[in-house]
């Protein structure tokens, strides 16, 4: 078994995500393998990063150190109970299921292995996404650090207590598509105050990434970025105030609860109501 192989079960966008991360580090020390339902979209990854496509998870699984498994919440059981099956002792398995707890998870597959739960965001992609883990108590401090070093090729990673990576899922996980929503009101915004819409477009992009760069300073705040550019009476703090008095703080408040919330209503009930781990047909890759 090599530590250093990862299968990926079910090659959508965050396993796109991740893959092209590595490629875009060299691949790292990393040898990647994905299987998908129908291929298909694990063959296009394959064409793309380098990854090997398998036809099954039994293949994407043979001799790999960690078994990545990233599916849709309504996809988990039938896949992990297909995963179980080919659980070899050395492995670790890393969940990337939106809505499934750590001990869901360990559940599943019958705590055959160290199990843990892994929420990047699309950012990866760029090598600048943050991940947050969390682990079943059964994980060995030198299983944690090896997940550790695979995602840390990819942004920082953090360590948090699993009943938070709901919240973390929807600041995070979504926090690149809320923020790309935001700059894209602020393009509209701007063409319909007559500027033209490529130069609004640019200008809202650079916005994001020079923010980045300013609140990615040494001991800098948002209230630092914040009162660089506000001066008293001026155009900033109008902007500022008037967003205010819109809502925008609790419109975004709201936003995160509702994607929790969602996230919650999704959890599964215990393995013994959903039948996780029935003998029978083994499901196919996702």
């Amino acid at each position: 078994m090599s530590t250093r192989t990862v299968a990926f079960l079910g090659c959508g966008r965050i396993t796109r995500a991740v893959a092209q991360g590595l490629v875009a580090a060299d691949g790292g020390p990393w040898r990647l393998r994905g299987a998908s339902r129908h291929g298909r979209s694990a063959r296009a990854l394959a064409a793309d990063t380098g990854l090997v496509a398998a036809e099954s998870i039994a293949e994407a699984m043979a001799g790999a150190g960690l078994v990545v498994v990233a599916v849709h919440p309504h996809e988990a059981a039938e896949v992990l109970a297909e995963t179980r099956l080919h659980l070899t002792e050395g492995q670790i398995l890393v969940s990337l299921v939106a809505s499934w707890p750590v001990a869901a998870v360990a559940e599943a597959v019958r705590y055959a292995v160290p199990v843990l739960r892994a929420v990047p965001n699309v950012a990866v992609a760029a090598r600048a996404g943050a991940t947050v883990l969390s682990a079943d108590p059964a994980v060995a401090p030198a299983q944690l650090a090896l997940v550790q070093e695979l995602f840390r090729d990819l942004g920082p990673v953090f360590v948090a207590d699993d009943h938070h990576l709901e919240t973390v899922s929807a600041l995070s996980g979504a926090g690149p598509a809320l923020l790309a929503r935001f700059a894209q009101t602020l393009a509209e915004g701007a063409a319909a105050l007559g500027l033209p819409p490529g130069l609004a477009e640019h200008l809202a992009r650079h916005a994001v990434r020079g923010t980045g760069a300013l609140l990615d300073g040494a001991g800098t705040t948002f209230a630092d970025t914040i009162s660089s550019v506000s001066s008293p009476g001026g155009m900033t703090e109008r902007a500022l105030h008037t967003l205010d008095h819109h809502g925008l703080p609790a419109a975004t408040t709201a936003a995160l609860d509702a994607a929790v919330r969602l996230s919650l209503s999704r959890m599964p009930v215990s393995g013994t109501e959903r039948g996780v781990g029935a003998e029978g047909g083994a499901a196919r890759p996702p």
